[in-house]
């Protein structure tokens, strides 16, 4: 009995024209009435930073100053070092977006993931003629240690145009 009632329920599945199966275009109004799940969540647990290198950051004035008027460069060669975890910036958590609209404005929401940093920062500060020469100048004016970065993250941040 069960084989007969399953071979008449293929038979009426068979029988069926394909076009019954066919996509149909809906209206507007029938559109603006569907409702579905809202926003995207994008996964950033395994997203690392392992190295920043920056090089050389400084300033300059071209003109000098009374006495000394040559150009004069002041500025560090910078060197990241991740610590313990072998990465230097790591991200957790998801990335939100969600779009709404309040009061006739239409912004994005993005709730951040978390941020953490681990390792160092060293800075030798040096003087020079050119900005090149910050690089390599042997007037050093010292040196520049950071460590225990912390970066807490916590909300997230809304974008709209008025």
């Amino acid at each position: 009995m069960k084989r007969i009632l399953l071979l008449a329920v293929l038979a009426v599945f068979v029988m069926m024209p394909l076009s019954s199966f066919a996509k149909t275009a809906i209206s507007d109004s029938d559109m603006a009435a569907v409702t579905a799940q809202e926003g995207v969540t994008i996964n950033m647990s395994n997203f690392n930073i392992d190295d920043i290198q920056i090089g050389v950051q400084g300033w300059g004035d071209l003109d000098g100053f009374a006495g000394y008027t040559g150009a004069g460069w002041v500025g560090a060669n910078i060197t990241t070092v991740a610590g313990a975890s072998g990465h230097f910036i790591t991200l957790t958590g998801d990335l939100t977006v969600d779009v709404g609209t309040n009061a006739g404005v239409t912004a994005v929401r993005l709730g951040l993931p978390g941020i953490s940093v681990d390792g160092s920062v060293t800075q030798v500060m040096r003087l020079a003629t050119t900005a090149a020469g910050l690089e390599t100048s042997t007037q050093i004016l010292g040196r520049a240690y950071m460590s225990g970065i912390v970066l807490a993250t916590s909300g997230y941040l809304v974008i709209s145009a008025h």
